[in-house]
């Protein structure tokens, strides 16, 4: 019954290995996971091997289709690489690798030496791993050659007490599964083993489709009796082999041992292929190569890759929350010339993806109307055209961006405040912008009138007598006249108080209940003009459209306070939301506001004044108290 059970089990062997050679007699293409770093330029790995297991290296870009998501993509580069193999040299030891030869040689030890003069011949600087597994488990994991060697040259079992199993080989698996390597090096198994219990073939099979889908070629070195070439193990060994696209050897002790560089010289080969992307969504998508050589034309299965693609994000770096335009400081009387003419405006953009890539376009948009566009770098400056705003208002701008993959975003509003302030105009403007003209003028004609005076009183008949001479002489001494009328009218009273010069001036200018005396930062009035507060509502800002009072500062905003009165005559001062903020005797002051009292110190931004009113409220004397006495 045993008899009849291998006869089958070598009957289907032999079926199976029929089969696995006509498949394995076809060229086939591999791609790797693409790798998607600096995307959208996309790199991906790819294999090319002929009918008989060669690679194909000679291929050229136009020899590839590329297809992403089913589309045509243009291949930039296809780069010819050699990253080296990773060699795992399993050992499954058995009783049969210590029989001898006539020269005293076991059968290890033949394919020990074969083994040791194929790695002595690597070149000193090859990119080559090696590992050994034996029965207990691995030995050396992805080594160099000659730190591998040390390690092999080490490994001298007592063959006669282990039996053989596919223990080795399932470690040799899980090895090359797992083992650290370099992108594009391809793993292969050198599985050294005698023969084997029938039983482990089903076990077998399921490790042959399992290296199969990971591309794991494994070549059989199996060192036993010839009797046993023909073993059911025997056969199971070569179907792995062709299925995996390996080879099988025999050696009983006088055959000639394979050059191991004819197995793994063609796995030292890959293409590395650039191309630049065309993904406009975030999802799963797919990338298939078609090969043309020699007639013959190949495709890669299908390979799998995620993609969160994300438009940029564009946004608006320190933007200014308020321009002033105005006639330039050297002419402020200009009424054809504002300045700034021009704002330049800078922006970021971020990639939320993580794909940093080429931008093809950015554009400035004011109040939903494009006013600047950039097409190449940089790309993130704009000069914005202010010479079309002539009067003050608020103002929105946004950016656009698009990337070389066409996805684009448009970033929020952000507001900006113009404020134009305009030359005074009219006869006072003329004479403010002619000041110069008209001074020299002035002076020429002082200087005429002067001259012209010199000129006649040079021309005067002098005196005739000493008498006329000294009576003009006494009416001429200083010390003979009589104080002048207005000298002897003069009020010396000391009940009359002194006027501060703010005072002063509004006894001729119009009464009003109360004024905005400026003041300097030591505190004390500057200039001779205060603000008159006869209003009922004044608001103060540097807008001419929003404030009555302007006040020309750069800490003060476009409407920056207002000012009220209510029926009882107290004034309520309140900020409007300003910038640098209104300040009562240094204190913030809110939307609400405060009441005003005489004397009160008020600071529009770093403009300071103090409130006076008129007339100034009196001040009781001090009143004396006699202390008394119990």
């Amino acid at each position: 019954m045993r008899r009849f059970f291998s006869l089958i089990l070598s009957l289907s062997l032999i079926l199976a290995f029929v089969g696995v050679v006509s498949a394995q007699t076809s060229a086939y293409a591999l791609l790797s996971m693409p790798d998607i770093s600096a995307f959208p330029d996309v790199s991906v790995l790819l294999d090319v091997f002929d009918s008989s297991g060669q690679f194909i290296t000679d291929l050229k870009p136009q020899d590839l289709t590329l297809l992403e998501d089913g589309q045509t993509r243009t291949v930039d580069t296809l780069t010819p690489f050699q990253p080296g193999v990773h060699v795992i040299v399993a050992i499954n030891p058995g009783a049969p690798f210590s029989i001898r030869d006539s020269e005293g040689k076991s059968r290890y030890e033949r394919a020990m030496a074969a083994l040791q003069s194929w790695v002595k011949s690597l070149p000193t600087d090859s990119a080559d791993v090696l590992s050994l597994v034996t029965i207990a488990g691995p030995q050396v994991i992805a080594a160099s050659p000659s730190d591998w060697l040390l390690n092999f040259s080490a490994y001298q079992p007592d063959f006669s007490k282990i039996k053989p199993n596919l223990q080795t080989l399932a470690f040799a698996h899980d090895t090359a599964a797992t083992a650290g390597k370099v992108a594009g090096m391809k793993s292969a198994i050198l599985y050294i083993t005698p023969h084997f219990d029938e039983r482990d073939i089903r076990t077998l099979e399921a490790l042959q489709e399992r290296l199969a889908q990971k591309h794991v070629r494994v070549f059989v070195w199996l060192l036993d009796g010839e009797n046993y070439f023909t073993h059911p193990s025997a056969l199971a060994l070569k179907v792995l082999t062709l299925e995996t696209g390996g080879q099988f050897f025999a050696f009983s002790g006088t055959e000639t041992f394979p050059d191991p560089e004819t197995y793994f010289s063609p796995l030292r080969h890959a293409y590395r292929l650039q191309y630049t992307s065309g993904i406009q969504m975030a999802g799963t998508h797919t990338l298939t190569v078609e090969i043309q050589d020699r007639g013959q034309t190949l495709i890669t299965p299908p390979q799998t890759f995620e993609v969160n693609v994300q438009p940029p994000n564009p946004f608006l770096f320190s933007p200014p929350m308020q321009i002033v335009r105005q006639p330039p400081a050297d002419d402020p009387y200009n009424d054809k010339v504002l300045v700034p003419s021009e704002q330049a405006i800078e922006i970021l953009i971020e990639f939320p993806d993580g794909y940093p890539r080429e931008l093809v376009r950015t554009a400035l948009y004011v109040d939903d109307q494009l006013v600047a566009v950039n097409e190449k770098e940089p790309f993130n400056r704009f000069v914005w055209d202010l010479s079309s705003y002539t009067t003050s208002g608020l103002h929105h701008l946004k950016v656009e961006a698009v990337d070389i993959l066409g996805l684009s975003r448009v970033s929020l509003n952000v507001p900006v405040a113009i404020t134009v302030i305009q030359p005074p105009r009219g006869f006072t403007a003329f004479l403010g912008r002619y000041r110069t003209a008209i001074t020299a003028t002035g002076i020429a004609l002082a200087g005429l009138l002067l001259l012209a005076v010199l000129f006649w009183g040079h021309i005067l008949p002098l005196p005739a007598s000493g008498r006329e001479k000294r009576k003009l002489t006494r009416t001429l001494d200083p010390l003979t006249q009589s104080l002048p009328a207005q000298m002897e009218r003069a009020d010396f009273s000391p009940s009359r108080p002194k006027q501060m010069p703010w005072t002063r001036h509004t006894q001729r200018t119009a009464q009003a209940p109360a004024y905005l005396v400026r003041l300097n930062a030591a505190g004390e009035p500057i200039g001779s003009n205060p603000i008159p507060l006869n209003r009922q509502e004044i608001t103060f800002g540097v807008d001419p459209v929003q404030a009555i009072v302007i006040l020309n500062d750069e800490s003060v905003s476009p409407l920056h306070a207002r000012l009220r009165q209510d029926d009882a005559g107290n004034f309520i001062l309140a900020d409007q939301g300003s910038i640098a903020g209104t300040w009562l005797n240094y204190e913030p002051l809110d939307n609400k506001g405060r009441l005003l009292k005489h004397g009160d110190m008020i600071h529009f931004g770093q403009l300071v004044y103090r409130f006076v009113l008129n007339p100034a409220p009196e001040t009781p004397p001090p009143s004396i108290t006699p202390e008394t006495s119990e």
